[in-house]
């Protein structure tokens, strides 16, 4: 693994957490914005991503999102739904693993179904 890489996923390893807590903030722009970074980070991980070194950081962060996902504002649902479609690529059958035990709890199922069918190999 290249060290940007490593630097990289330090980096946000260090912050994911606080990145989360924004989705919950008041203001849907921020909360946007924060979908923006988490999309721009998982865009540019390599294709040889050490999943195993950072499954505990990466369950997170899908666990995280899986929540907002069924968030009441759909601007909120579709950029958070961006995310995973970018994040899934890391680690699909975990993140569809995650989907089919969720996608009860949620209001809708659409996004849900929408990320299975996008990973639908996994």
């Amino acid at each position: 693994m290249s060290g940007a890489c490593v630097s990289l996923s330090s980096g946000i390893n260090a912050e994911y957490g606080e990145l989360l807590k924004r989705l919950d903030d008041s203001s849907d722009e921020l909360r946007v914005a924060v979908t923006a970074t988490l999309k721009t980070f998982f865009s540019l991980l390599p294709s040889d991503y050490n999943r195993e070194l950072y499954k505990a950081h990466l369950q997170a962060l899908y666990r995280g999102l899986l929540i907002h996902l069924d968030d009441p504002n759909q601007a909120i649902q579709e950029a958070v739904y961006g995310v995973l479609v970018e994040g899934g690529r890391i680690w699909p059958a975990y993140l569809c693993e995650h989907v089919e035990s969720v996608k009860h709890k949620h209001r809708s199922s659409l996004y849900c179904d929408k990320l299975l069918a996008v990973f639908r190999d996994c």
